[in-house]
């Protein structure tokens, strides 16, 4: 299981940002939907949380637009 906040497959922010090359403050950017990773880096950032790359886009997608108006989209995240 994989967490978005706080941990993150028992890895915290700071240290994820290690493992794949990025800062701390990149990768809570990231994953509070504050940014968008280029795509190498979010590459990286979904082998690292071992889950598919594209379920993490969607994912981050959805963040983001929840960071300007709340819609159905945003209320839960389903993978397929």
């Amino acid at each position: 299981m994989w967490y978005i906040d706080g941990m993150i497959r028992g890895l915290s922010q700071h240290q994820l940002a290690r493992k794949i090359g990025a800062t701390q403050p990149q990768v809570s950017d990231w994953l509070s939907g504050k940014k968008t990773p280029i795509a190498s880096n979010l590459t990286k950032l979904a082998e690292a949380m071992d889950m598919p790359e594209e379920d993490l886009a969607r994912l981050l997608t959805i963040r983001r637009k929840s960071r300007t108006k709340p819609t159905a989209e945003t209320e839960t995240f389903e993978t397929n």
